[in-house]
């Protein structure tokens, strides 16, 4: 289970300090998409667990507000988005669109809906990103801690990192392409085919 949230989102650790006006916005946005994960995907897991189309359509509709997908996977591609034609930047944005709403949808499944709590401090990353962080609990009783890294663009706040248990996810998975890319001597098709089967396999 852990290990298909991991895969589901993509930190430097600061000191704890009490929300400015701007960062309590930040937090409440995060408040906002985990409170709506609660009502709208664990409280009905009975039934989403059967319909997987259903799930990936309330994932959607939760985190669309707070994620630019086309940024986040431009993030993910790093330095060889520069490189990339506008074709292999969509395919690479759909591939890891669509899988995340799978996977995300699939671990959220696992969750206790009355043990997911937002603590109630933000930490300072720079000046306009925060990091929110979260208490997440299995059925089991097991513990995984999340960390959002909100980032501030244009007056809104969106979901820029995660850092779960202390592994930043945003560098892990920019680390994780890179290497597909060199491993494929440069091809960028055939990298993003074999970021697409590695994501896959984390299902």
């Amino acid at each position: 289970m852990l290990l298909r949230f991991l895969l589901a989102w993509v930190g430097v650790m600061g000191f704890v300090w009490h929300a400015n006006a701007d960062d309590s916005v930040a937090r409440d946005t995060v408040v906002a998409v985990v409170d709506a994960f609660k009502t709208e995907i664990v409280e009905k897991k009975a039934v989403l667990k059967q319909d997987e189309v259903a799930l990936r359509k309330a994932v959607r509709e939760v985190i669309s507000p707070v994620i630019d997908f086309a940024d986040l996977s431009k993030k993910v591609m790093g330095k060889y988005y520069l490189r990339a034609t506008d074709e292999q930047r969509e395919r690479f944005a759909v591939v890891t669109e669509q899988t995340l709403l799978k996977t995300y949808g699939a671990s959220m499944l696992d969750f206790d809906p009355s043990k997911i709590n937002v603590l109630p401090e933000v930490r300072p990353n720079r000046n306009d990103t925060v990091w929110v962080d979260t208490e997440f609990y299995t059925d089991a009783g097991a513990a995984v801690n999340v960390a959002f890294l909100m980032e501030q663009i244009e007056g809104r706040w969106w979901l820029s990192n995660v850092v779960i248990n202390n592994i930043n996810f945003g560098l892990t998975f920019r680390k994780q392409f890179g290497l597909m890319v060199q491993k494929s001597r440069n091809d960028l098709d055939e990298a993003i085919t074999a970021w697409e089967a590695s994501l896959a396999q984390g299902q």
